[in-house]
């Protein structure tokens, strides 16, 4: 009698166990994707004061290639380009505001660095990169080395990454710190700071808008790239992702990509094969 009991509280036991096992299983299972395709747009993190990959136009409409972008992914969810909702946000929220769920990925000048993908999950590159350095023109600087010096000011991001780069390369400069692409730009042009290092396709649209600036021919990191971050723990939903942004470099969208390329940068990129 007693070992019946035993027995067939071990069974109800263990089999409350599986059902909750099952119910974390199922729980789990729960992608993004399906929140997205269920709410029926998804919502995207962006900048609207880096110029050329997220701003805000004469006409006041939030125009850039991060913008176009994003519109091409989420082409690739629902066929429709417009099923989206940007969410306007500065440097320092990204983070944040991808791990809470405020914003179902981001697409903001996001170079990957190993530190960050503690925070947020990458998809594939969108786009090449490098940090340049932008001067005024009329310094008449041609050389890095040149700018180590403190009557020189640098006008650098709020992240550590640029703050890392100066001590190492401009440990004598002065510098002096900004939210956004927009403000770093403005301080060279007033002369608030005489140079700034930024990512490379940015800087070589500066040099395509504004003549007063020209951009140095040395890069002071290794090549890099921009991807698209979202919070981690999701593989449905960066696989999805992923694959998009895989189309766009070098499969059935790359023409899509590569009209937005031309548009911002002035120039045809190269088809990638995976």
């Amino acid at each position: 009698m007693f070992k019946r009991i035993i027995k067939r509280a071990s069974w109800v036991l263990a089999t409350t166990a599986l059902l909750g096992l099952s119910g974390i299983a199922n729980a789990e299972e729960k992608s993004k994707l399906d929140e997205v395709i269920a709410r029926g747009y998804v919502k995207v993190g962006v900048s609207s004061e880096a110029p050329p990959f997220g701003f805000i136009n004469d006409k006041g409409e939030l125009v850039g290639f991060d913008i176009d972008i994003a519109r091409l992914i989420a082409k690739g969810l629902f066929k429709d380009p417009e099923k989206i909702k940007f969410v306007k946000q500065g440097f320092a929220a990204r983070w944040a505001n991808t791990q809470s769920g405020k914003i179902d990925f981001g697409i903001q000048v996001t170079t990957v660095y190993p530190d960050r993908a503690l925070k947020v999950a990458f998809t594939r590159p969108y786009i090449d990169s490098g940090i340049a350095i932008v001067v005024r023109k009329d310094l008449g600087i041609s050389s890095i080395k040149t700018l180590n010096d403190s009557k020189f000011t640098a006008a650098m991001l709020t992240n550590p990454q640029s703050k890392e780069r100066h001590e190492r390369y401009f440990p004598n400069a002065k510098s002096n710190v900004f939210d956004s692409v927009s403000a770093l730009l403005t301080a060279v042009r007033t002369n608030r700071a005489q140079f700034l290092q930024i990512d490379l396709p940015v800087a070589g649209w500066f040099t395509t808008q504004h003549d007063d600036v020209v951009v140095l021919p040395e890069l002071i990191t290794d090549r890099t790239y921009n991807a698209v971050f979202l919070r981690q723990g999701d593989f449905k939903w960066w696989l999805t992702l992923d694959t998009i942004v895989g189309t766009m470099r070098g499969g059935s969208r790359f023409s899509d990509y590569a009209d937005v390329f031309e548009k911002w940068f002035g120039v045809r990129p190269k088809q990638l094969f995976y």
